[in-house]
């Protein structure tokens, strides 16, 4: 129900860490990039590592780590980064999960999508 209303009523839409890859919830993005492209909201935001099909139409793209491009985001608004709890809890859970490892592949921008 909460997408019924959303991508009229939208003026920016942040999609963090992922490839917009069709699913109904696009439907966002796909409408505030298209009134910021007829002057009106402020448009979509993309940050992270995988290209999307809406990069071209994005008021902004960050490329970059998610964790990272937060972290100086939180920092910029006076954040205290990182929170001593998160990093406890993170450092928690990496324990349990020996067998976590970050494995994203870079890609360049003159591969295909």
């Amino acid at each position: 129900e909460g997408l019924a209303f959303g991508p009229e009523r939208a003026n920016l839409c942040v999609a963090l860490g992922t490839s917009l890859c069709g699913m109904n919830a696009d439907q966002v993005p796909r409408a505030v990039a298209d009134r910021f492209g007829h002057s009106s909201g402020d448009g979509l935001v993309i940050i992270g590592l995988q290209r999307s099909v809406y990069d071209d139409v994005a008021s902004l793209r960050i490329w970059g780590l998610c964790d990272d491009v937060m972290k100086l985001v939180a920092t910029g608004l006076g954040c205290k980064v990182p929170n001593s709890n998160v990093a406890k809890r993170g450092k928690e859970w990496d324990h349990r999960h020996p067998k976590l490892c970050y494995n994203t592949p870079v890609r360049k921008a003159s591969d295909a999508i």
